[in-house]
């Protein structure tokens, strides 16, 4: 039953972040509300009836409230909701994963390394879920806040006369970037997601 639930829920967040027409929810929240009459989760069987009654077109940004809080609340299902218009720049990108993944620990990550550790799990909110999936909202605000000119200025700042990085290294990965054949923030974020290949990615 929970795999029925977790699939209808995963249909939902596809159809809210895609914006595709509200319609195409009928279907997903029905099967959700037949899966959830005999389930111990009462509250995503409330979810399902209250929108499927829902006159088209529904109140849309009410529901994906609604439904970030449902996910929220039920972290052994393995969701989590990225809200891509909170990131604007490299820190914020972090404020948000932490937000995330991190409020119940004690300690933050900052680092591409540290992003990576985390989606192999072991410690973060959705740790002990047996399937994980990313919900990433508005994800071309964070592709175009983590593009070209943020990376640029994360190289040159990594190339700053007392950085202890690499310097050959990254020079390089700025002429790459300069050149318009190398990678962005983002796409190394993208590019770090894609290589869990246990973890969904919806966006």
């Amino acid at each position: 039953m929970e795999i029925n639930e977790r699939n209808q829920l995963a249909a939902i967040a596809k159809i809210l972040v895609r914006n595709d027409h509200d319609k195409a929810l009928d279907a997903p929240l029905v099967r959700l509300l037949q899966s959830g009459q005999n389930t111990v989760r009462p509250d995503l069987f409330s979810f399902a009836e209250k929108w499927s009654k829902a006159t088209s077109p529904r109140a849309l940004a009410e529901l994906w409230e609604e439904f970030k809080i449902l996910l929220a609340l039920h972290p052994d299902l393995g969701f989590v909701v990225i809200e891509g218009a909170r990131i604007a720049d490299i820190p914020s990108f972090y404020a948000e994963i932490n937000r995330v993944y991190m409020a119940d620990e004690s300690w933050q990550i900052g680092s591409l390394d540290g992003f990576d550790d985390l989606l192999y799990g072991g410690f973060g909110k959705v740790q002990d879920a047996k399937k994980k999936t990313i919900i990433w909202k508005d994800i071309a605000h964070s592709r175009a806040a983590l593009g070209v000119t943020t990376t640029l200025a994360y190289y040159q700042e990594k190339l700053a006369a007392n950085s202890p990085f690499n310097h050959t290294y990254f020079q390089q990965k700025l002429a790459d970037l300069q050149a318009g054949k190398g990678q962005t923030y983002f796409d190394i974020v993208a590019e770090i997601i894609q290589s869990h290949p246990k973890i969904d990615w919806i966006y």
